[in-house]
This record gives C-alpha cells, sequence and structure tokens, in this order.
C-alpha cells in the first residue's frame, strides 16, 4: 500500500516538475495549452445516447443479443460506421455509470467494448472513403464523439485509484490514438 502511495507521488511530483519546466523554457502559452487541452477541460458538445439497462442487469443478455442481430443486416459502410459508433458511446456510458454504482471491473470491461465498437467505426469510415463516399459528416461525427469518451474516462480515472486508474489510463491512450486515426482520414 505505502509503495503505490509513494509511486503516486513520485508520478505527480514529476509531472508538476514537467509542466514547470515547460513554463519556464515557453513562457505561459504552452501551460495555458496544456491545462486547456486536457480531458477534464474539453467543452464537448457531443451528447452520449441513453444507455438502457447495464451490463449488471441479469437481461442485458437480452439487449446483447438484439444489438448483434441488428449489426448483421447493416451492410452500408457509412450506417455500419453510425451502427459500432452508436454501440461505442452507449457502452462508454454505461461504464461511467457502472464506476458510479462501484462495479469497476465490469465498468473496464464495459469501457474495452466501447473501444472496440469505436475502433470497427473508424474502420468502416475508412472503408466507405475508400470506396469514394462522402465520410465528412461520419468523421466530424467520431472525431466530437472521440473527445467526449476521453472527457468521460477522465472523469472515470478520477473516481478510481491503483491498477483500475492504470487501466483506465491505457484506455484513455487508446482514445487518443483513436482520435488521431480519425484525423489521418478527415485531414488526408
Amino acid at each position: 500500500m505505502q509503495n503505490c502511495c509513494i509511486i503516486s507521488y513520485v508520478k505527480k511530483s514529476l509531472f508538476f516538475l514537467v509542466l514547470l519546466f515547460l513554463f519556464a523554457a515557453s513562457g505561459q502559452k504552452v501551460l495555458a495549452q496544456a491545462i486547456s487541452t486536457s480531458p477534464a477541460a474539453l467543452n464537448v458538445q457531443y451528447n452520449l445516447p441513453y444507455t438502457g439497462i447495464l451490463p449488471d442487469n441479469p437481461l442485458y443478455f437480452l439487449k446483447a443479443l438484439r444489438d448483434n442481430f441488428l449489426n448483421i443486416f447493416i451492410t452500408d459502410p457509412i450506417q455500419k460506421a453510425n451502427y459500432d459508433l452508436l454501440m461505442a458511446d452507449k457502452r462508454v456510458g454505461a461504464a461511467s455509470a457502472l464506476i458510479d454504482k462501484g462495479e469497476v471491473d465490469l465498468a473496464i470491461t464495459t469501457l474495452s467494448k466501447s473501444g472496440n465498437y469505436f475502433y470497427l467505426a473508424v474502420q468502416q469510415a475508412a472503408s466507405a472513403k475508400k470506396q469514394g463516399e462522402n465520410t465528412g459528416e461520419i468523421l466530424t461525427k467520431l472525431l466530437a464523439a472521440s473527445l467526449k469518451h476521453q472527457q468521460v474516462i477522465f472523469q472515470m480515472e478520477e473516481k478510481t485509484k491503483g491498477d483500475a486508474r492504470l487501466v483506465l489510463q491505457v484506455s484513455q491512450k487508446r482514445a487518443e490514438d483513436l482520435q488521431k486515426s480519425v484525423e489521418q482520414l478527415k485531414y488526408k
């Protein structure tokens, strides 16, 4: 337990030293930019959909079965990307609700599934772009969603500690990487 606290203290100290270095080296602009780009500071204009029943509900398997069944019938890549994004959004919202309920392990599993769906949405958008379809709207939506997901994950991190927090930090990095993939698709 003490090692965890010491490691946390060292990490925080290093973070503040880096910020201090950046502030001293480049003036106040760098510090202001570092603070304003943190996920907590983002004011993302993107609403997550209602999640419905959560994965801790005994009837959740019916919802998952329905979602998988519906997914089979979607063949258009843009519609598929929108559907996968909807599934990612619902799961990130569910993960946040599960954290609030104290079900951290299930929240982490649900968040991982959200990332998987988001990845599939990006792949579908890439496929649509290769086919020459207009992907501007879905890519804009994916960018906004990725920022919202990062904001929610950051808020989840603040509510956890220990190994769970480290896992959420990995999820945060994955969300950032997915955002970069979307940006490459959009501005390529």
